[in-house]
């Protein structure tokens, strides 16, 4: 009898492990989930200063906390006013754009040298004559001083702090959804990228390398769509862009485009995260356009976007992603993903290298 009930553990334990495994026996990866605060809250955009300092612009004030001290935030300024876009230009230096979307207040920038101790209102011709509200902003890595920004359909330069701006692409006041992003690949600071959508929902993306001659791309993706996100490979060529209903990779400067994922439910790429342990390993998180709740789900893939995992986090109910943040190192066994959440604050979510989990070194 003995004998009989040893060898029937001895199976359960056995299949037991083989549930655990993919059909190649390779081990997948254990990913943890955790809420670091700001419940209720929906998120802008959030910035990682010094591989510590999280900043996180939310619809109803901007905060601050720590990534290594558990969880939690402080307010640093505008309670519950629309922060739309922040830019740590460096220690205790940001600069804030307010923009009330019901139009009850106007446009502004606001800056702090001590960390959002005090903030100063800026006077500044952003707009031209009729204020418009800063969407987003880029710094110059090779000149701190010089300072991009985009409107609802301009790309502007300021090399004066943000007191004056001049258009590089478009025309202030201009009839448009508005240009989203705009970004500055750090090893290529004279080619900048901006995308967004125009007054009839068509999404179109920017390139110029001399602020005067501009690529357009506006057939990558069909109408309705709008651009959400660009980020920056291992090269200046390598650059993937969040759309919605797609993310797109280019590995040749916008030769030439390949779709890596096609949603037929019209997700709005905003997140993408690329692994620095694994060049092959990268993170992609999106939105669906609803107010009702929806699944925290990311798009994971270890084979350079070949395939796509899809996991999903069902505890938190408003899981819509609007941005994300990645700490991660070549050394790392894991990289460490900050996403911030539409009514659902911010998470961590720690991701282990594929290759450590299969045995790898």
């Amino acid at each position: 009898m003995k004998f009989h009930l040893c060898a029937l553990v001895f199976c359960i334990a056995f299949l037991a492990t083989g549930c655990d495994d993919d059909d190649d026996g390779v081990k997948q990866p254990e990913i943890q989930w955790k809420p670091l605060g700001l419940a209720g809250k929906t998120v802008n955009q959030m910035q990682l200063h010094d591989e510590e300092d999280l900043y996180v612009a939310t619809t109803s004030g901007l905060f601050k906390g720590s990534i290594n001290s558990g969880g939690g935030f402080d307010p640093i300024g505008f309670g519950d006013k629309n922060v739309q876009a922040i830019e740590v230009i460096g220690d205790q230096h940001i600069i804030a754009s307010l923009f009330d979307k019901t139009g009850g207040e106007t446009p502004a920038l606001y800056v702090t040298e001590n960390d959002g101790d005090s903030w100063e209102l800026v006077d500044t011709d952003f707009g031209g004559t009729s204020p418009e509200p800063v969407l987003d902003f880029a710094i110059r890595p090779d000149d701190p001083d010089t300072w991009y920004a985009t409107g609802f359909g301009v790309v502007a330069k300021s090399e004066n702090q943000g007191a004056t701006w001049e258009p590089i692409y478009g025309t202030w006041g201009a009839l448009a959804t508005g240009i989203s992003v705009v970004s500055v690949h750090p090893e290529a600071p004279n080619a900048v990228w901006a995308g967004g959508q125009g007054s009839i929902e068509n999404g179109f993306l920017l390139r110029s390398e001399n602020e005067t001659d501009w690529d357009v791309w506006d057939d990558l993706v069909a109408s309705p769509t709008v651009v959400k996100e660009i980020t920056f490979g291992e090269t200046a060529d390598d650059v993937y862009v969040g759309f919605e209903g797609a993310l797109l990779r280019t590995d040749d400067g916008g030769e030439n485009w390949e779709t890596i994922i096609d949603s037929d439910e019209g997700k709005f790429f905003f997140g993408i995260c690329l692994s620095d342990g694994d060049p092959s390993q990268f993170y992609v998180g999106g939105w669906l356009k609803t107010p009702d709740p929806q699944s925290l789900k990311l798009h994971i893939t270890y084979d350079g976007g070949e395939t796509f995992e899809e996991v999903t986090y069902d505890t938190e109910s408003y899981g819509g992603i609007w941005e994300m943040v990645i700490k991660s190192s070549s050394t790392a066994s894991k990289d460490r993903l900050f996403l911030g959440l539409d009514k659902g604050g911010v998470y961590e979510v720690i991701i282990p290298a594929k290759s450590l989990a299969s045995g790898g070194n």
